[in-house]
């Protein structure tokens, strides 16, 4: 088994290819390149390897294709959680106005700034309204002998 990614000699300009074995989590051989033919010639080179992980460069996978076609390609755990979280991200991108016709909440009555407070927020203003009403009611559950603990 044998990891394949990139990796940065000059972050932005140039850039290779690290081999790592899978199972001591080492690394084999450094490419000078990030081409799918020096990858496929490398896994020529080598006929054992059964198993290719790999990240989604579409140069690695056609280079791991054309040099192991009999070995597996699967992706690394790194690819799957991000490619994982892509998803969720744009299935909650997609529902978000279900999700806020869902949970919208009325907007609470807060209390008035008291004049000369110093507070750079003027009232009306959507953030500082909001920050004084979680503010008060803090307030009145910890003079109600709430712990803070219990108001988190």
């Amino acid at each position: 088994m044998v990891g394949v990614d990139e990796y940065a000699m000059r972050k932005g300009r140039v850039y290779g290819t690290v081999l790592v074995d899978v199972e001591t989590r080492r690394p084999v051989d450094l490419l000078p390149d990030r081409e799918a033919g020096t990858v496929a010639a490398w896994l020529a080179d080598h006929p054992g390897i059964e198993v290719v992980c790999r990240d989604r460069a579409p140069f690695f996978a056609e280079g791991a294709s054309i040099g192991a076609p009999t070995a597996v390609q699967v992706a690394d755990r790194f690819h799957l959680w991000r490619n994982l979280g892509e998803a969720a991200e744009r299935c909650v991108s997609r529902h978000r106005s279900c999700l806020r016709a869902t949970f919208a909440e009325p907007a609470p009555e807060s209390p008035p700034a008291p004049a000369g407070s110093g507070s750079p927020w003027p009232t009306g203003h959507r953030f500082a309204d909001r920050t004084r009403a979680k503010h008060a009611a803090v307030h009145a559950l910890l003079a109600a002998g709430h712990s803070r603990r219990s108001i988190q």
